[in-house]
C-alpha cells in the first residue's frame, strides 16, 4: 500500500510558472521531489474559489507554491527597527515590515513580481478561435483549465460578462459560449443549455457588438456582409488627415489594422459540422434567412456603452457604399499589402508578443492566412501564445497584456524603499534592480516613422523589454524606482549599471510625450482631437481614438522630472522647469469641482486623486492650497465608519463616485497616501485608515484579494493582484515615517 502511494506521489503533476527576463510561461510538469516536499495541493485552492463570494482570484496557485518555497517567518528584535514612539506608528512599522517579508517570497529570481493580470472575459475566446481556425492544438490540460475558468465565471442567469465583475452581456455570453463549444463542451451540458437560453432570451447573436461580429465572421458564424466595412483603403489616405488610422490611439489602430486585413480578405475558417451546429444554437432565426446587411449596426441594449453618434452613422453609410461599389482592384490590393507589411513589422518589433491580447490573436490569424501554418512567422506566433496565459485557482485565463511585470515591480520597489526597511532585504532589491536594467528599452524600433511609432530608446514598458512599447508613466515609475535604489545606496556602485546616459534617455522619452495641453498620454503624443471619439465604432469602450492626457500619467512624469531636476540640476533645466509648470497647470485644469480627479486606469476617484495630490505636491504646490485642500476634503468625505474607503468599479463606468459594499485595502491605501502626502492637518481620519489596514492584514503579512481594482477605457475592469500588497504596505510605511518625523521634531 505504501509503495502504491509512493508511486502516485512520484507521478504527480502540477502547474509551475517559469520566468525569464520577465517572460512568464506556465507549464504542466512532473512535480519534483522538492515540490512534493513542499506539500503543494493545487486542487485544494481550486476548491476554495467561490465566484459568488468573490469573482476575483487570489492568485493562489502561484502564491501557494512561492510561499511554501520561500516564506520564512521574520525574526527581528524591535530594537533593530527604529520604531516610532506612537503606538499606532509602531504597529504600522512592524506591519509594513511583515508585509515586505511576505512579498519577498513572491519575487521571481529574475527580479520581477509575477501576478494575475486577468479580468476581461472577451480576450480568451479570440485566442481559442484563432487556434481552432489555424489548427493550432491546445493541450488537454490547457483546455481543461480554460473550461474551468469559463464555468467558474458563468453567471447564475446563464450569461457571461465583459469582465469578471460585470453583468451578463451579449458580447461576453456569445463569445464564451462558442469558446466552450470549440473546446469540446457538449451542447447538452447544463452550462451550454443555460448559456444558450440567455443568448436566445436576449435576441440572439445578431445583437453582438462589432468586435464580437468580427470574431464570429472569422469562424463562419456570421457573414462578413453583416459587418460595417472596415475599409482597408483608409491606410492609403494622406496621413495629415485627422482621421487617418495612424493618428488613432495605438491600441485602437493595432486592433483595427489586422481586423481590416481579415475583413478585406474575408478570412474564414473551415465550415465544420460544429460550426453548422453553432449556427443553429446562437441565433433565434434560421441562419440562412438572416438579412445580414440590415444588422450591421444592431447591438444589444445590454451591451451598448458607447452609442453610435450621428457622425459615425454617416461614416458607416459612406464606407458601406464604398465597399459595395468601389472596393476592388489595385487600390484594395495596395491597401491590404501595406496592412500585411505593417502587421509583420508589429510582430517583429515585439518579438511576436504584440501590443496586446486582441491584436496578438488577430495578427496570428493574419500571418496564418498570408504565410501559412508552416511559416517561420506563424511558428513564432505560436511560441508566444503562452506569454498571455495565466493560471489561478479559477482556471486558465488570457491576461490583458503579457503581464504587468515592470509596473508592479516599480511600485513595489518604491513602496519598500520608502518604509526604510529595504536594507534588511538586500537580495530582493538587487534582483528588482536587475529587472529594471533588463527591461529598459535600449533602441528605437526599425522603420519607426514608416510604421507610425514614437521613440522608444530609454523607455520602460508596462511588462517586458521584448514587448517594448514605450509608455510615459511606466518610464517614470521605472526611473523613480531606479533613482530610489541609487540614492539610498541599495546596490553597490559597481552594480549601478543604469548610468547617467540611460537615465537621460528615459528623461528624453518622458519629455517627448508631453501633449499640447501640458498633460501626458500613454504611448504616443495625441495625434487627433479628442472629439473624434464620436466615430469610435467599438460600442463597448470609450476614449479609444485619441491618446489623450491623464492625471495619473501627468503626475508620475512630473514626480520623476522633479527628482531629475534635484539630482541633475544641469540637465535641460529650462525645458524641465517648463514641462513641470505645464503639467501642474493641466492637473489643476481637470480637477473636479468636488476636489477629486477621475482615474482612468484604476478604480477610480481614490486612485486619480492620489495621483493628483502627489503630482502637485512634488511640483511645489503648497499643502494648504485650494487644489490640495479640496482634494483632501473629498477623500475624507468618502471615508467609511470602519476607517476604510470603498469604491466600486461602477465609478469608472458612471464617472461618479460609487461605493462598493465593503471597504477595501487598495482604495484605502491610495486615499491614505494622498492625505499623508498632503500633510492633512487632522490625523484622526488617517489613524482610522491605518487601523483599518492593520485589521485586514493576515498574520503572515499578506492581505486578502478583494474587489477588482484596474480598469481601461471606462467599461472594462482588470485585475492587479499585486495592489493588495503594495499599497497597504506603502501607506503603513509612510505613516510610520510620519510618526518618526514627529518624534524628531519633538526632540
Amino acid at each position: 500500500m505504501s509503495s502504491k502511494r509512493g508511486e502516485e506521489k512520484k507521478g504527480k503533476k502540477m502547474w509551475k510558472l517559469f520566468c525569464d527576463r520577465g517572460r512568464q510561461v506556465w507549464k504542466f510538469v512532473d512535480a519534483s521531489a522538492e515540490d512534493l516536499a513542499l506539500g503543494i495541493d493545487q486542487d485544494s485552492v481550486r476548491a476554495e474559489f467561490d465566484v459568488n463570494k468573490n469573482p476575483n482570484s487570489g492568485d493562489k496557485i502561484y502564491r501557494q507554491y512561492m510561499v511554501a518555497k520561500n516564506y520564512e517567518e521574520l525574526k527581528v528584535d524591535d530594537a533593530e527597527l527604529d520604531l516610532p514612539k506612537d503606538e499606532l506608528g509602531r504597529k504600522a512599522a512592524k506591519a509594513a515590515l511583515e508585509a515586505i517579508n511576505f512579498y519577498k517570497a513572491l519575487q521571481d529570481e529574475d527580479g520581477h513580481w509575477p501576478g494575475d493580470y486577468g479580468g476581461p472575459m472577451f480576450l480568451m475566446p479570440g485566442l481559442i478561435f484563432t487556434c481552432h481556425i489555424t489548427g493550432t492544438p491546445l493541450p488537454a490540460e490547457k483546455r481543461k483549465e480554460m473550461v474551468r475558468y469559463l464555468h467558474n465565471h458563468q453567471h447564475k442567469d446563464g450569461g457571461w460578462a465583459l469582465h469578471i465583475q460585470g453583468h451578463s452581456t451579449m458580447m461576453g455570453t456569445v463569445l464564451n459560449y462558442v469558446a466552450l463549444r470549440v473546446l469540446g463542451e457538449s451542447s447538452e451540458s447544463e452550462s451550454a443549455k443555460r448559456g444558450r437560453k440567455w443568448i436566445r432570451a436576449n435576441g440572439g447573436a445578431v445583437g453582438i457588438p462589432s468586435w464580437g461580429k468580427f470574431w464570429l465572421a472569422t469562424l463562419g458564424l456570421f457573414e462578413w456582409d453583416g459587418l460595417n466595412s472596415m475599409l482597408p483603403e483608409l491606410w492609403l489616405l494622406p496621413t495629415f488627415l485627422p482621421f487617418h488610422p495612424s493618428r488613432f490611439w495605438c491600441h485602437c489602430r493595432m486592433v483595427y489594422l489586422p481586423m481590416a486585413y481579415c475583413y478585406g480578405h474575408r478570412v474564414t475558417g473551415e465550415i465544420t459540422p460544429l460550426i453548422l451546429e453553432l449556427r443553429s444554437e446562437i441565433f433565434t432565426q434560421d441562419y440562412d434567412s438572416i438579412a445580414w446587411s440590415s444588422i450591421r449596426s444592431n447591438v444589444c441594449k445590454i451591451d451598448m456603452y458607447k452609442p453610435h453618434h450621428w457622425l459615425l452613422k454617416g461614416v458607416f453609410a459612406a464606407s458601406n457604399f464604398f465597399e459595395k461599389y468601389l472596393a476592388f482592384g489595385v487600390v484594395r490590393k495596395r491597401a491590404l499589402d501595406f496592412i500585411e507589411e505593417y502587421i509583420n513589422a508589429e510582430d517583429e518589433q515585439t518579438k511576436h508578443v504584440d501590443i496586446g491580447p486582441v491584436n496578438k490573436a488577430i495578427n496570428m490569424l493574419c500571418v496564418w492566412h498570408a504565410q501559412g501554418p508552416q511559416s517561420k512567422a506563424f511558428r513564432k506566433h505560436v511560441a508566444r501564445v503562452d506569454d498571455y496565459l495565466w493560471i489561478a485557482e479559477d482556471g486558465m485565463k488570457m491576461q490583458g497584456y503579457n503581464g504587468s511585470q515592470l509596473w508592479d515591480t516599480a511600485f513595489a520597489t518604491q513602496a519598500i524603499i520608502e518604509t526604510g526597511y529595504a536594507p534588511m532585504f538586500p537580495d530582493m532589491i538587487r534582483k528588482a534592480y536587475k529587472y529594471f536594467e533588463c527591461a529598459q528599452v535600449r533602441e528605437d524600433v526599425p522603420d519607426r516613422e514608416k510604421f507610425f511609432r514614437h521613440i522608444s530608446n530609454g523607455a520602460w514598458p508596462f511588462s517586458t523589454r521584448d514587448h517594448g512599447w514605450p509608455i510615459s508613466d511606466c518610464t517614470a515609475e521605472g526611473l523613480r524606482a531606479v533613482l530610489d535604489v541609487h540614492e539610498h545606496g541599495l546596490v553597490p556602485a559597481k552594480e549601478q549599471v543604469i548610468d547617467d546616459q540611460r537615465i537621460f534617455d528615459a528623461v528624453n522619452v518622458m519629455m517627448s510625450f508631453q501633449n499640447a495641453d501640458g498633460g501626458l498620454p500613454t504611448y504616443e503624443l495625441q495625434r487627433c482631437p479628442a472629439w473624434l471619439d464620436v466615430i469610435n465604432p467599438s460600442e463597448i469602450f470609450v476614449d479609444i481614438i485619441s491618446d489623450i492626457s491623464y492625471v495619473e500619467l501627468t503626475s508620475t512624469v512630473l514626480q520623476a522630472l522633479v527628482r531629475i531636476r534635484r539630482k541633475y540640476p544641469e540637465h535641460r533645466p529650462a525645458e524641465i522647469d517648463q514641462a513641470i509648470a505645464r503639467g501642474v497647470k493641466f492637473i489643476k485644469s481637470i480637477q473636479r469641482k468636488d476636489g477629486s480627479w477621475y482615474g482612468s486606469w484604476a478604480v477610480c476617484f481614490c486612485y486619480g486623486t492620489w495621483f493628483g495630490v502627489e503630482g502637485l505636491i512634488a511640483a511645489g504646490e503648497a499643502h494648504d492650497s485650494p487644489a490640495v485642500r479640496n482634494a483632501c476634503k473629498f477623500l475624507v468625505s468618502k471615508q467609511r465608519a470602519d476607517g476604510g474607503w470603498s469604491e466600486s468599479y461602477k465609478s469608472s463606468e458612471l464617472k461618479e463616485y460609487t461605493e462598493s459594499d465593503d471597504s477595501m485595502v487598495v482604495n484605502t491605501g491610495w486615499a491614505l497616501l494622498a492625505l499623508m502626502r498632503a500633510k492633512y492637518p487632522d490625523m484622526a481620519p488617517i489613524r482610522r485608515g491605518i487601523h483599518f489596514l492593520l485589521s485586514r492584514q493576515h498574520k503572515n503579512g499578506d492581505w486578502s484579494q478583494e474587489a477588482i481594482s484596474g480598469v481601461f477605457n471606462g467599461n472594462c475592469m482588470i485585475t492587479y493582484t499585486a495592489y493588495r500588497n503594495v499599497f497597504p504596505l506603502w501607506a503603513l510605511g509612510r505613516y510610520a515615517n510620519l510618526m518618526r518625523q514627529q518624534d524628531k521634531e519633538m526632540n
